[in-house]
């Protein structure tokens, strides 16, 4: 049995007032999600466990059955690994994003979605002009994200991943110090030499030919380095081992590319996959038929552009998206030769265009099999409301594969 899993990053979300109380999900012309909804089984899924809001990291993990509570160390080694820089077990990274800072106030934590335009060079900068006795490896990963890992030998088994980073949050918040988190020899010798590699950082920064240019322009400039989220490679069971299936991902998006890595997951480039809304949704339902009809039992699929777009507070441009996602799902169904594959689609969180964060409802979750979509079963969509009625009730996210390993066999 093949099997795609299609997991839409922040596609839940909450009624307003603005839409007489319906979600994007209800306002979106998605009739292939749906069409899998009324021929499947349906339910709501609570990513980690009810009322907790997260990451998508730690949702990621419960999903795939890798206990956040047991293994999770931090999303810095997956946003590393999947920005293309190899990690042992036991090594140190951040999640980092270039910001703009004032006077030691963080004005802008992301500088400018369209980083990679012009801001690439600064990468450069800090793999080979930072005057500093700790080194670093540093690659881009999506937009004005990095991945960063602490590379020198000078401190190779003496640094720990239990500090807290440097960033504020939120904008126009001073800039934080790398803190322990731990009264330990190593959190607080790791802390100490993260806030001297962040000072060195800004000062290489501010001095840098592109942000004097964009000083003079009257733009913000990427003059801080914002690192984040701490974490170190870590070991778990390899996904092939653990479910029988040869598994690959398809997903841009650094961090989610380098949690597949972690677990096992082969990924695998798409020619036009961005990771934002200019991501190529179709060359990414080719991809997934191409591995399927070779050599993968499972392929996971992961949308970014739905989050973005709740982030940026913006209900039109998700209920977009999310219709992008559905002809995508269309393009699948009809050009795939396997009529017996599964296919399963839900999201990792919720992220409201409301609220542009983050929040702890449910997310619907629906699957079927390509052989069953003639065969309406009952009314349920693809949406928050409509999925509680489904005969998988609301559960857990750890329970996600057993539900994908029982409706495949």
């Amino acid at each position: 049995m093949k099997i795609l899993f299609v997991i839409i990053d922040g596609v839940a979300d909450v009624g307003t007032p603005e839409t007489q109380f319906k979600t994007p999900l209800q306002l979106a012309e998605i009739p292939t999600m749906n069409q899998i909804a009324s021929t499947g089984l349906a339910g709501l899924m609570d990513p980690v466990e009810p009322g907790l809001s997260c990451g998508s990291d730690t949702a990621h993990m419960s999903i795939f059955g890798y206990d956040p509570f047991t293994f999770y160390r931090g999303r810095g080694a997956f946003e590393t690994m999947g920005s293309g820089i190899d990690m042992q077990v036991g090594d140190i990274a951040f999640k980092c994003n270039f910001a703009y800072m004032e006077n030691g106030i963080v004005k802008l934590r992301r500088v400018d979605r369209e980083f990679p335009e012009w801001g690439l060079p600064l990468i450069d900068a800090l793999n080979t002009q930072l005057k500093t006795p700790i080194q670093i490896q540093a690659n881009h990963a999506t937009e004005h994200r990095i991945g960063l890992k602490v590379v020198s030998n000078d401190y190779s088994g003496e640094l720990t991943d239990e500090i807290i980073g440097t960033d504020p949050l939120k904008d126009n918040l001073p800039l934080r110090q790398a803190k322990p988190k731990v009264q330990s020899e190593k959190a607080i010798k790791t802390a100490k030499i993260i806030n001297e590699l962040s000072d060195s950082i800004h000062q290489m920064l501010s001095e840098h030919p592109i942000n004097i240019q964009r000083q003079q322009q009257g733009l913000p400039q990427a003059n801080i380095v914002l690192l984040r989220g701490c974490g170190q490679r870590i070991k778990v069971q390899d996904f092939q081992e653990k479910y029988g299936w040869k598994g690959a991902v398809i997903a841009p998006t650094a961090i989610i590319q380098g949690l597949g890595k972690t677990i096992g997951l082969e990924w695998h480039h798409v020619e036009g996959a961005t990771g934002d809304y200019n991501s190529n949704f179709i060359n990414k339902a080719k991809k997934a038929i191409e591995l399927l009809e070779n050599n993968y039992d499972f392929v996971f699929l992961h949308i970014k552009a739905v989050d973005d777009a709740g982030h940026d507070k913006n209900k039109d441009l998700k209920i977009k998206y999310i219709q992008k996602v559905d002809e995508m799902l269309k393009y699948f169904v009809n050009n795939i030769k396997l009529q017996d594959a599964v296919i399963a689609v839900t999201g990792d969180h919720t992220t409201p265009y409301a609220y542009g964060d983050h929040t702890f409802q449910s997310v619907p979750f629906i699957i079927s099999k390509l052989s069953l979509l003639n065969e309406k079963k009952n009314d349920i969509q693809f949406n928050e409301i409509s999925c509680l009625k489904g005969c998988l009730g609301r559960f857990c996210g750890k329970q996600v594969m057993q539900i994908i390993k029982q409706y495949s066999s």
